[in-house]
């Protein structure tokens, strides 16, 4: 039994890590090259153990660079949240149909 990571929002947290990555990479620093490749890694795979290597390559990089990569990520993921739009609150979380409201026809809103 193969496990996999199907979380989408940890799936997307990673792609948008990796992103940051890329854009405070520096060539020749050996743990950036490795947490890249990581991050890849996982998002190729989908496998718990390539997230827990990309987080102990992250925890291997210098400080600096952590914030860095970090204040990159923030900026990613405010983007994505804003481009995505507001989230549907009236549809149910078990992807049932939602009820319809005592206002709404079968065709749409009733009109006077």
């Amino acid at each position: 039994m193969r496990l996999t990571l199907d979380d989408e929002a940890t799936l997307c947290s990673v792609e948008i890590l990796a992103e940051a990555v890329e854009m405070a990479f520096v060539p020749g620093i050996l743990e950036l090259r490795t947490l890249r490749d990581s991050l890849n890694d996982a998002l190729h795979t989908r496998s718990p153990a390539a997230v827990k290597l990309a987080f102990s390559a992250f925890s291997r990089i210098d400080r600096d660079f952590r914030n860095q990569i970090t204040h990159h990520a923030l900026q990613l993921a405010a983007l994505r949240r804003h481009s995505a739009g507001p989230m549907r609150r009236d549809l149910p979380v078990d992807g049932s149909v939602p009820a319809r409201s005592a206002g709404r026809g079968i065709d749409g809103p009733r009109r006077a």
